[in-house]
């Protein structure tokens, strides 16, 4: 397929199918590419998700589905640090790589491109993160495993993924059709945390106002790709992910986890 030419800042990691690549995450493209945070968080929720992580000059930071690269380019304004983007979607990191050349950081940051699986645990990073990509890990507890085992003693972790309303039913939800995964309640995910040998600093849980302003910028996103690109029309799929939140906006919300590996 057509796609822009890969900046040489961007590092391929082994074995990574970078047509392929371009290809899988043209949809993703198509339906984030007005985001400026590809989460349903506010920058006021990643402010806080910042402070409660507390990085520090010349930390070793990495953040796998790191998207357009909104939280390591919040970090590198707040301390100089030596960060790392992971992400397999070609088409998030052109936009995370040109966010951090229009902008003059106190830290560094390189751009991976490739499978977050494939992230070699050494060296020891003092910060991991990844928000919103727990399917790469194949759920919230091996998300928790895979970060808590890429971080030195007394380095700090976030995960943002979706979990169960605290009065929700789960069954209910389960027969609609959502995720089995997204029916952790807030009690199993921290135990999870715990179990692991990770002591939970706070959960960050987004409003609704935020859930619901990420998917309608979904719609906006998928408007405007069609008609730039009517090759491209995704609204169906855009749609799809509407009539989903309007399931599970009863049921689910969405949070970020801060935890120190002990």
């Amino acid at each position: 397929m057509d796609h822009p030419p890969l900046p040489a800042d961007i590092l391929v990691l082994p074995g990574t199918d970078i047509e392929g690549a371009w290809e899988r995450f043209y949809p993703f493209e198509a339906l984030h590419h007005l985001h400026e945070i590809c989460n349903p968080m506010r920058r006021t929720e990643l402010s806080a998700v910042l402070d409660a992580l507390g990085p520090t000059n010349r930390a070793h930071a990495i953040d796998i589905a790191c998207g357009h690269g909104d939280l390591l380019l919040d970090m590198a304004h707040r301390v100089s640090i030596v960060g790392v983007g992971v992400d397999l979607s070609p088409w998030v990191l052109l936009r995370a790589s040109a966010r951090a050349s229009r902008t003059d950081l106190t830290g560094t940051i390189e751009w991976w491109l490739g499978e977050g699986m494939e992230v070699p645990r050494q060296p020891q990073w003092d910060l991991a993160t990844c928000l919103g990509g727990s399917w790469i890990f194949h759920g919230f507890e091996g998300t928790a495993r895979a970060l808590s085992a890429r971080l030195r003693p007394g380095g700090r972790l976030a995960i943002g993924d979706l979990r169960l309303r605290k009065a929700a039913d789960r069954e209910s939800l389960q027969e609609a059709g959502a995720p089995e995964a997204a029916t952790l309640t807030v009690g199993e995910q921290a135990a999870i945390l715990t179990r692991l040998g990770l002591e939970v600093i706070s959960e960050i849980v987004s409003p609704d106002e935020a859930w619901e302003g990420y998917h309608h910028a979904v719609i906006a996103s998928a408007d405007a790709y069609a008609q730039d690109h009517p090759d491209a029309d995704y609204r169906h799929l855009a749609a799809a992910w509407m009539e989903d939140f309007q399931r599970d906006r009863l049921h689910l919300t969405w949070s970020v986890w801060i935890a120190r590996k002990l």
